[in-house]
């Protein structure tokens, strides 16, 4: 059976959604640093911070990206309202 998934209606229609995780994801990754260079764990320098920030923010928006995927194909969507067509 093949599916039709509008990805871009998808997104326009999630927007707000989306922004509001990647900011999450940049928040989370500069606590996590800030924590680590608070404990000593990190040197705060541009050669030891941004790996980690890097790695925490995909991190989180790789996971974040799945969850909007699987309720992409999972929900009830049509192509009118940003999802699948049957």
């Amino acid at each position: 059976m093949e599916q039709y998934i509008d990805v871009d209606e998808f997104v326009k229609t999630r927007q707000d959604d989306i922004t509001q995780l990647v900011n999450t994801a940049l928040n989370r990754a500069g606590e996590i640093i800030r924590q680590k260079v608070a404990a000593g764990e990190l040197n705060a320098t541009m050669q030891d911070v941004l790996p980690v920030l890097l790695y925490e923010a995909l991190i989180t928006n790789t996971v974040a990206t799945l969850r909007l995927v699987a309720e992409m194909i999972n929900s009830g969507y049509t192509t009118s309202n940003g999802g699948m067509d049957h």
